[in-house]
């Protein structure tokens, strides 16, 4: 959906660089299920960005959260974003952050937080109350950031999840992402965003990432792995 965006939104051929895996760490080396990711500071991504610093840029950082429930500090948490978006904003990005789903995960009580605990990240130990407080100081840190760098941050509605606070229901994505595009200054159209293509989302699900971990599970595809018919590449880290 994203990709069908941007190439809606943007002259083609473009030049799509996405780090991303479930559970993501933006600094540490994270595991779902038997998949096992690099923190997303030290991907390659950055040296691939670094290739193409003439070309005019705009990068989502997203998905912040991710590490709160790996119990990272979240001046830890702190550093590796603004690491990342001084890096991006080196290269002259426009850079669009996306605030922690604060307001969503408020809404949790002791049983669904221990449910979804338990399905997603086992390995977290921290009570609802903890986990809550740090949420808060992470999202006002980052406004901070937002302010500090001068780049917008862009906060989900909450009524847009479900049982999960964490991830938005699949109807609610479009309505999502032309938020985060409009935060870019780059208005969409709502045709752009439900326009959907069964050939393309399965070609799509189909591309490899490039890996430097040893210990991954699948072996990882020289970058980029994606072509789409008008020329634009797309390189997943």
């Amino acid at each position: 959906m994203v990709v069908r965006m941007a190439t809606n939104t943007w002259k083609c051929p473009l030049s799509i660089h996405v780090a991303m895996g479930f559970g993501r760490s933006y600094g540490k080396e994270s595991r779902f299920l038997t998949k096992k990711s690099l923190g997303i500071f030290q991907s390659k991504i950055w040296d691939a960005l670094e290739r193409k610093k003439s070309f005019s840029t705009t990068a989502f950082v997203t998905d912040i959260g991710n590490d709160l429930a790996y119990e990272v500090p979240v001046d830890q948490l702190i550093e590796w974003v603004e690491g990342c978006v001084n890096r991006l904003q080196s290269i002259d990005a426009k850079v669009v952050l996306t605030n922690v789903p604060l307001a969503a995960l408020q809404t949790l009580g002791e049983v669904r937080y221990r449910i979804l605990r338990t399905l997603f990240f086992p390995q977290c130990r921290l009570d609802l109350p903890e986990l809550l407080n740090r949420a808060e100081r992470l999202s006002k840190r980052l406004h901070q950031l937002a302010k500090t760098k001068n780049i917008p941050i862009f906060s989900g509605d909450s009524a847009w999840c479900g049982f999960d606070p964490i991830h938005p229901r699949r109807a609610n994505l479009p309505l999502l992402w032309r938020e985060i595009f409009n935060q870019a200054g780059l208005p969409t159209s709502e045709s752009a965003a439900h326009k959907n293509s069964w050939m393309l989302n399965c070609y799509l699900r189909g591309l490899r990432c490039e890996k430097r971990s040893p210990n991954s599970f699948f072996g990882g595809s020289k970058q980029p792995d994606g072509r789409l018919i008008d020329g634009t590449e797309i390189a997943i880290y």
